[in-house]
């Protein structure tokens, strides 16, 4: 396998993508979208077919009748009852069918009229794109542009390492594999409905699930970005602003390991990850709709009681997807949404509008909890991982969680405050014990007791303390930690002047349109404080809700936004001038200037990393082996990585049972081919695995916020060897099986048994025993049997049946 097929799996889980996320439901309701904005489109298609594609394959899952072919039938039944929905017999196009079929019209003919009309719908197209992109087309340039970057910066690992870049998609692949057996929730109950979307992919259109993991993340983020560029075309008040935020965001560099993860975690297919975009879309259409015209909110001129249109609709599908997807999802779009409507908490009230917000969140949690709810009914469990989010707010968990960690240095910092107290009072007692000699010791102290506004002032001054130790504790272990204190001084500069600038901005509208302003600057800048307190969370003593490190991609966006609100304010009062028609050019020479700027100042953005858990070749002969024997007609005998990706196809054999196993006298494998796979130089497993590449995408500077032994760069992965000695060692035992591989030692001890033992059998059958490929640091045995006559496996050997 070679580069040219991996663009190709990469172009197929693209246009699947597309034709599943946007061009279906486009289709659907065509009618519906005919007169809607851009952005309206674009959050309708990207929650609408989500839940449809969820809500299908999960209610069929749950009533055990999930089968392939229904799901095609559905999908490609349901886009041909909408393009002959209202069509008559007399049309031209089913004239022209119905001709074909009887054998009265050609089908050169049939095909060539078919291509003409394609032809003509195209160019249509294209014409009336021109028209609707007619005053933006630099715009639009300049966002495209950043897409396609964020696409081959994400997109990059994958095809730098062709394995998983994090050990939880592997579990993933076996939900998604649960799926296409016709079982949902599999595992047990957990938001499925990434795992659905690829599985629509994988049945729909043919496509690999192991290509769809690998490659998914790398075009998702465009949904992401897309989401991003409307959230704050909204909401800043120049719609050039947010393209310099893309641009940053894709650009700056990181300077913690927290960062480097939460960012790496956007390539990796992950549920959360996947769903990030919808916690801006919630925000997007929640805002919206509190901002709404009352007068287009009454029916026959009266107050409806739910007060309902396209925009909370939207936010309703946004919320429903969020929840869909994964939890954490839905508690990040709380927090953002809260930081918003805090400041237009007056309109909330009005209207209405509560109680339509109410029942939109509502029916927004009811939709993807029906097909959970019915599956708990039915005895199915809670997956585990619903136990681990709890373990991490509880502070039990000590893999992502860091209440612990904060704990000991809490106590820590209180012990030694003690003691400096303790240092102080002996001091100050020394000293007062002088002075009370001096003093009438008849002099009688009274007592009295505290009024009201002494009490008033004391609360005043603990919430004042309170208020305080927040602040520096947020400081400390949140913009210090992420930042550096260089750059975290900058953000507090920047933020206390978005500040001033968003109160210049309340007072002036206050003035000119002499009503209650929703100024969105100040929300800007809250949720990234929010944000903030969320992951220095559990050392203010505050519980951690979600894992500090998965918060940090969406806090260094909103930190940017924050930043640029002087450049909004700038471009905004540009905008007010004839100058306004410059800011085309303008937005798009400051995007060429951040990038250059960075490059320049040696803050440019640095190459992200996998897990490396495979050599590429391994990956590569497993879907060589795959595309060119048949289906259940070999055995491949390795390390678990390989069970996934192998599991449609074929059997696989883990290595360690494998050579457990050599010790009984009757062992054997019932397909017509053995593959082994030996590493001669056995993996340093999960290392992380940063990449090298061209300067102009990223730089290489990452691996140094790591720890060098189980850190990597470029050609130099960590690894061992193989020997006799190690062959004849006994192997190690762990509680977990899964250390048997990831030890190196370990992995080194039953990597060195099979090489020689698969050398010894090579010797024995020399004619039923070849070598399939082999490089410097892997080589893959294939044995060749008769299904009906049996090698026996021995520790010495194999013996014909």
């Amino acid at each position: 396998m070679n580069t040219a097929y991996w663009a190709g799996e990469f172009a197929k889980v693209l246009l699947a993508y597309v034709v599943l996320m946007y061009v279906w439901p486009s289709v659907l309701f065509r009618k519906h979208l005919k007169e809607k904005s851009r952005t309206y489109r674009f959050a309708f298609c990207s929650t609408v077919s989500i839940m449809l594609i969820s809500t299908c394959v999960l209610g069929l899952g749950v009533f055990h009748i999930l089968h392939k072919w229904l799901v095609c039938f559905l999908f490609y039944g349901s886009v041909l009852v909408s393009l002959l929905w209202g069509k008559k017999w007399s049309d031209t196009g089913l004239v022209h069918l119905h001709q074909l079929l009887i054998g009265t019209r050609g089908w050169k003919l049939y095909t060539l009229r078919a291509m003409q009309k394609a032809g003509h719908c195209i160019k249509k197209f294209f014409k009336m794109a021109s028209k609707k992109l007619k005053g933006h087309k630099i715009e639009y340039f300049v966002l495209l542009c950043i897409l396609v970057f964020g696409m081959i910066y994400f997109s990059y690992g994958a095809f730098m390492d062709h394995s998983y870049g994090f050990g939880d998609i592997y579990t993933h692949h076996a939900w998604i594999y649960g799926l296409i057996e016709g079982k949902a929730f599999s595992a047990g109950i957990y938001p499925e409905a990434m795992h659905c979307f690829i599985y629509a992919m994988h049945v729909l259109f043919g496509i690999r699930v192991y290509s769809c993991l690998l490659f998914l993340a790398g075009i998702h983020i465009t949904t992401f970005l897309l989401a991003i560029y409307c959230l704050f075309k909204e909401f800043m008040k120049s719609r050039y602003t947010v393209l310099l935020i893309l641009a940053a965001f894709l650009t700056i560099d990181l300077v913690c390991v927290d960062e480097v993860f939460s960012m790496s975690r956007l390539q990796w297919t992950l549920p959360q990850e996947f769903g990030l975009y919808t916690q801006f879309l919630c925000a997007l259409f929640l805002i919206r709709y509190l901002r709404g015209e009352r007068e287009q909110r009454k029916e026959n001129g009266k107050r409806k009681w739910i007060v309902w249109d396209g925009d909370l609709f939207l936010f309703m599908m946004a919320l429903a997807t969020s929840f869909a997807i994964h939890f954490y999802v839905t508690i990040m779009a709380f927090f953002l949404c809260a930081s918003f409507v805090v400041f237009g908490i007056h309109r909330l009230f009005k209207r209405g509008n509560l109680r339509s917000l109410i029942a939109a969140a509502v029916i927004g949690v009811i939709i993807p909890a029906v097909p959970m709810g019915v599956a708990y009914a039915t005895g199915t469990p809670f997956q585990g991982s619903i136990d681990w989010a709890l373990n991490v707010i509880s502070g039990d968990d000590t893999k992502e969680g860091r209440t612990r960690q904060a704990q000991e240095l809490l106590n820590q910092e209180e012990t030694t405050q003690q003691s400096s107290e303790i240092s102080d009072n002996n001091e100050i007692n020394d000293v007062q014990s002088t002075q009370v000699s001096t003093e009438n010791s008849n002099v009688q102290q009274t007592t009295t007791e505290p009024s009201m506004i002494q009490k008033i002032k004391g609360y005043g001054e603990r919430a004042w303390e309170k208020i305080v130790r927040y602040a520096q504790g947020t400081y400390t272990y949140g913009y210090a930690i992420l930042y550096g204190e260089e750059r975290a001084a900058w953000i507090i500069k920047f933020t206390a002047l978005a500040l001033i600038l968003g109160g210049i901005s309340w007072i002036v509208t206050l003035i000119v349109r002499r009503k209650l302003p929703f100024e969105s600057y100040f929300g800007i800048v809250l949720s990234s404080v929010v944000f903030m307190i969320l992951y220095a969370a559990p050392f203010l003593g505050l519980p951690e809700i979600i894992a500090g490190a998965r918060l940090c991609s969406t806090e260094q966006l909103l930190i940017l936004a924050t930043m640029t609100i002087p450049v909004d304010a700038l471009f905004f009062l540009i905008g007010q001038t004839i100058l306004r028609i410059t800011l085309p050019i303008l937005s798009l020479l400051c995007t060429a200037g951040i990038y250059a700027a960075t490059n320049y100042f040696g803050v440019y953005h640095g190459y992200l990393y996998y897990e490396l858990t495979r050599y590429n070749s391994v990956v590569d002969v497993t879907n060589n082996i795959t595309t060119n024997f048949p289906n259940n007609s070999y055995t491949i005998i390795s390390t678990t990585d390989e069970l996934h990706q192998v599991v449609e196809y074929g059997r696989h054999e883990e290595m360690l049972n494998f050579l457990r196993k050599l010790n009984s006298s009757d062992y054997t494998l019932p397909t017509q081919y053995l593959f082994f796979y030996v590493e001669k130089k056995p993996i340093q497993y999960a290392q992380s695995h940063f990449f090298t590449g061209p300067d102009w995408l990223a730089a290489e500077k990452y691996s140094q916020y790591y720890q060098e032994i189980y850190t990597s760069e470029g050609d130099n992965i960590k690894k061992a060897g193989i020997s006799k000695t190690l062959a004849n060692s006994a192997m190690l035992i762990f509680s977990k099986e899964s250390q048997s591989y990831s030890d190196l030692t370990s992995r080194s001890i039953l990597e060195s048994k099979m090489y020689y033992w698969c050398r010894n059998f090579s010797e024995s059958y020399p004619n039923d025993v070849n070598v399939y490929y082999e490089d410097d640091n892997f080589i893959c045995y294939m044995v060749h049997q008769n299904p009906y006559r049996l090698y026996f496996l021995r520790n010495e050997g194999a013996y014909e049946n």
